[in-house]
């Protein structure tokens, strides 16, 4: 535990996009931007790194949630390549843009939990 906090409420709450110290205050400014300090505890949010790991892990889960299915399932072969492509592009992107402050956020509980800063 860290400050009184288990591993996973730190999960849930940078799930929630909020301060995983507190859970009170939003972790994000705008779409992906950290905030520097969480404005509720004080918490320097932004000295916790979350570059490339949520990237690769939104696109692990909507490859496996989307395109994984999308083979499995037979009317996916009857309709022609110029429909099921565009279909197939639009529906990764905005899954995987509306993933991705969510594992984010993830992200930034983890690595606050672990005490991961990054050198400045």
């Amino acid at each position: 535990m860290r400050n009184g906090v288990k591993l996973t409420t730190a999960l849930l709450r940078g799930l929630q996009r909020k301060c995983p110290c507190c859970g009170e205050a939003p972790a994000f400014r705008g779409y992906l931007k950290v905030v520097d300090a969480c404005s509720h505890c004080q918490t320097p949010l932004s000295l916790y790194p979350t570059d490339d790991g949520p990237a690769y892990v939104t696109m692990i889960l909507v490859g496996h949630l989307i395109i994984a299915p999308a083979f499995m399932f037979g009317f996916f072969y009857e309709y022609p390549l110029q429909v099921v492509v565009p279909t197939m592009v639009i529906s990764l992107g905005f899954v995987t843009l509306a993933a991705l402050p969510y594992v984010k956020g993830a992200f930034l509980g983890l690595m606050w939990y672990l005490g991961l800063k990054q050198a400045r």
